[in-house]
């Protein structure tokens, strides 16, 4: 099974720079021809804030060329990871937009399961639904199916300092349960968003891969740098034993800097005229 990947799309009226760019990803999946999309979440720049942006983003979704599976993040339906609470009326409306908030798929032995990450942590009713489901799916799987990870934040810390950090990561309990927990028989790998940085390491036996974003990076002087700085899309192939990854920037990706796109500018220029005011 062939898989595209991407993630942290960002799009929004307001970003046309992010929209630029996942046109360029689109027309180079459709060459590719891959049997199935995963967006990793952050679909949209700011849904959470400007719910009309779910409805920008859903139409250039439907626009794919191929089926596209999603998961929700953070500024899809906000910080519910213990850091807010869960905001229930954006949950429902990325349902009803981009489909289920959590999904499995089966290709051979492989077993791929796209989890919400934004619901871990939040002591949501949510919450409890999708750990009973994830056990639900560790049963079905039987000891001899190989498991895939998809969701937007990584479970991987690149440095044990990084346990500490909010916001960045799944929170840590539901990270020992999902490593450690009814899934380690059978995980083989995680891939995640939402870091803006592209890493690949394995760690314990199972392979985490971070994709960059396709719309923007965010420069050193703004987050710590742990993987690479870059704008891309990927490709998973998933047969037998192996799952082979491939990451490319296609032909027209820019590598826009956060702080230079046009919605942080003017978002910028307002809390100057604010302050002044």
């Amino acid at each position: 099974m062939r898989i595209a990947l991407i993630a942290d799309t960002h799009l929004s009226a307001r970003s046309p720079e992010c929209v630029a760019n996942w046109h360029a990803a689109r027309r180079a999946i459709e060459r590719m021809a891959p049997d199935l999309t995963i967006n990793l979440g952050d679909i949209t720049l700011d849904g959470q804030t400007h719910p009309e942006e779910l409805e920008f983003a859903v139409q250039l979704v439907r626009q794919w060329p191929t089926a596209m599976l999603c998961v929700p993040g953070n500024h899809d339906i906000g910080d519910a990871s213990g850091e807010l609470p869960l905001d229930r009326r954006l949950l429902a409306r990325y349902g009803q937009l981009f489909g289920p908030d959590r999904w499995v798929r089966r290709s051979g032995p492989w077993l791929l399961l796209g989890l919400n990450a934004q619901l871990f942590g939040s002591a949501s009713v949510e919450e409890e639904a999708l750990w009973s489901w994830i056990d639900e799916q560790a049963d079905l799987a039987g000891l001899h199916a190989r498991t895939v990870l998809f969701l937007h934040r990584p479970l991987l810390r690149p440095t044990p300092n990084e346990f500490t950090r909010k916001g960045r990561y799944v929170a840590n309990a539901a990270r020992e349960r999902l490593l450690t927990g009814a899934l380690s028989r059978t995980l083989r790998m995680v891939v995640s968003g939402h870091t803006h940085q592209y890493l690949d390491l394995t760690a314990d036996g199972v392979r985490h891969v971070w994709m960059p974003s396709s719309g923007f990076i965010i420069p050193d002087h703004m987050q710590t740098r742990f993987g690479e700085k870059v704008v891309g899309s990927g490709l998973l192939d998933l047969g037998g034993d192996e799952a082979r990854f491939d990451l490319w920037c296609p032909d027209g990706m820019h590598r826009h800097e956060v702080n230079k796109l046009l919605a942080f500018q003017e978002a910028a220029a307002d809390r100057s005229t604010g302050a002044a005011s």
